[in-house]
């Protein structure tokens, strides 16, 4: 991929040309993606309608892997981007790719864009929010009972304590998602920093030996320039031939 957005005209012809054109491959790659995300994202709603998640762990382990999923294909969709930004920055190198085409990709960019952004939607549907809900409230009333209420009036209060427990585990829940959300997050952006501190290294070694051999060329013409001076110095105009 670093061969793609590098600034190398000709390379970027030979890779953008025919059959070897990245667009078509991370296109590939995205729309299958995107395909296995919609069939997870079915068995998901499936799960939520005929389990108890509250008390099925099927249903976080299945709405863990469509997260996962869905980061796949924004990833996808990012290089897909990326191909299209290398030919709007050299127009030159791709006379193979006309406007129309290229209008043509990224439409399907925007297109998929906000595809995903309706799969991710999907995730959290005001359904499935209601069914979680549901389901929580009714394993607090199971495991709560009655309260010892006897009166309409108490009934009601049991009713709202329940609901209250329902809702403060559903916020629970949300907050553990988010959390693990923002862990992944800093591990990427760990990656991310190990990556950098790992060229900046090479990148440093580069300089010192580039240093080095300053020194060196230096030295060496230091050595020279002594030597002309000697030379220029003799008395005998011969020694100049």
């Amino acid at each position: 991929m670093a061969s793609v957005l590098d600034d190398g005209g000709e390379e970027h012809k030979s890779l953008m040309s025919g059959s070897s054109d990245p667009f078509y491959h991370f296109k590939d790659t995205l729309e299958q993606r995107i395909s296995t995300l919609d069939t997870a994202l079915q068995t998901l709603e499936t799960t939520v309608k005929t389990t108890d998640t509250a008390t099925s762990p099927l249903y976080r382990t299945q709405k863990k892997n469509c997260k996962k999923l869905l980061k796949g294909c924004e990833s996808a969709l990012r290089d897909l981007s990326a191909t299209i930004r290398v030919v709007e920055q050299s127009r030159a190198n791709f006379t193979h790719i006309d406007d129309e085409e290229l209008g043509s990709r990224r439409n399907f960019c925007t297109t998929v864009s906000a595809r995903l952004h309706t799969l991710k939607s999907s995730m959290n549907s005001p359904a499935i929010t209601e069914k979680l809900r549901a389901d929580e409230l009714a394993l607090a009333r199971t495991r709560g009972g009655d309260l010892g209420a006897r009166s309409k009036e108490e009934h009601a209060n049991t009713d709202f304590i329940h609901t209250q427990q329902a809702d403060a585990t559903m916020m629970m829940r949300q907050q553990d998602e988010a959390l693990t959300d923002l862990d992944s997050a800093v591990d990427r952006v760990g990656n991310l920093a190990s990556t950098i501190n790992v060229e900046l290294s090479a990148q440093n070694k580069m300089i010192d030996e580039l240093g080095e051999d300053l020194d060196e060329a230096e030295a060496r013409m230091g050595l020279v320039m002594g030597k002309l001076s000697k030379l220029l110095k003799t008395k005998d105009g011969c020694q100049l031939w």
